[in-house]
């Protein structure tokens, strides 16, 4: 099961960095939730698929399209998918480079939700703000 979660974080992380949003709305259950800080003009907390995508769409247009999400390293358990992240943005003069973890429960073959930390929350605080 842990090899078919990975397989479904891969390609999600392959769709983000191609703006394939049909991919991603078809791997998130549609009651999903998204837990974040909610910096800035960001909330903390998403819910349903519509939602989250607009919250992605919304990590680009705060960007200028410079908002970049490299996964590092991903693992995985039976339920759960963990992945450490480079991220990547520019705006208002700043720039962002960064990690985070995301923490993806997985039920039924699709993404029930995500939590996301950041390992330098001052950091992106300030580029968000």
């Amino acid at each position: 099961m842990h090899e078919e979660n990975l397989a479904l974080m891969k390609r999600a992380y392959e769709a983000f960095s191609t703006g394939d949003l049909d991919t991603i709305r078809a791997i998130g259950h549609e009651d999903e939730v998204w837990f974040t800080p909610g910096l800035g003009e960001f909330a903390p907390e998403y819910r349903g698929v519509d939602d989250i995508i607009e919250y992605l769409v919304k990590l680009a247009v705060a960007t200028d399209g410079t908002f970049k999400d490299e996964p590092e390293m991903f693992f995985a358990d039976e339920d759960r998918v963990t992945v450490i992240e480079r991220v990547t943005a520019a705006r208002k003069g700043r720039t962002l480079d960064t990690r985070i973890i995301h923490v993806y429960d997985i039920t039924d073959g699709k993404v029930a939700s995500v939590t996301e930390y950041d390992a330098e929350p001052k950091k992106v605080e300030a580029f968000w703000s």
